[in-house]
């Protein structure tokens, strides 16, 4: 799977900005049973936060994202997605997924470093802060928890 990663892809203002109201006590995370399925074991929960999924937007906290999209020449949205995953004492990889089974633009977004890795076949990538990663959600790949820090949080782009 071809994947391209860029470090410090928002200017670091636009960047700390983000940060502040994602990690903010009054930004909204909602909880989930699963990561990946209904037959996730007991302890796979996270809390996820819909900004947008076709063909409307979900959240009031859409526009912190437009420049963003500009940036990675979005033509048509499909979703974007937040992700908060809690810390774990073991490091657990989730089950493969695929986004989306038809051809299409994805980007994992990190919003904090962590040892939480994400997978893209044998390809692994450690989230950095400010780091982005391009690749085809239709293929498969798998997030995971990380032990270093409290949480893990990406921010999920599909789009054409």
């Amino acid at each position: 799977m071809a994947i391209q990663i860029i470090d410090n892809f928002l200017d670091k203002n636009e960047f700390n900005n983000l940060n502040s109201i994602i990690t903010g006590d009054n930004f909204p995370w909602y909880y989930n049973d699963f990561i990946t399925d209904k037959n996730d074991i007991n302890d796979k929960l996270y809390f996820t936060h819909t900004f947008y999924r076709e063909p409307v937007i979900k959240s009031n906290w859409f526009n912190l994202w437009e420049t963003f999209l500009v940036k990675i020449k979005c033509k048509s949205i499909m979703r974007i997605k937040g992700n908060l995953y809690l810390s774990n004492n073991n490091k657990k990889i989730n089950k493969p997924h695929k986004d989306y089974e038809f051809k299409h633009k994805g980007c994992i977004y990190y919003i904090n470093s962590n040892n939480g890795a994400t997978y893209f076949g044998k390809k692994k990538v450690i989230p950095k802060a400010n780091r982005a990663v391009f690749f085809d959600p239709s293929e498969e790949h798998s997030s995971s928890l990380c032990t270093d820090q409290k949480r893990r949080i990406t921010i999920n782009f599909n789009y054409f």
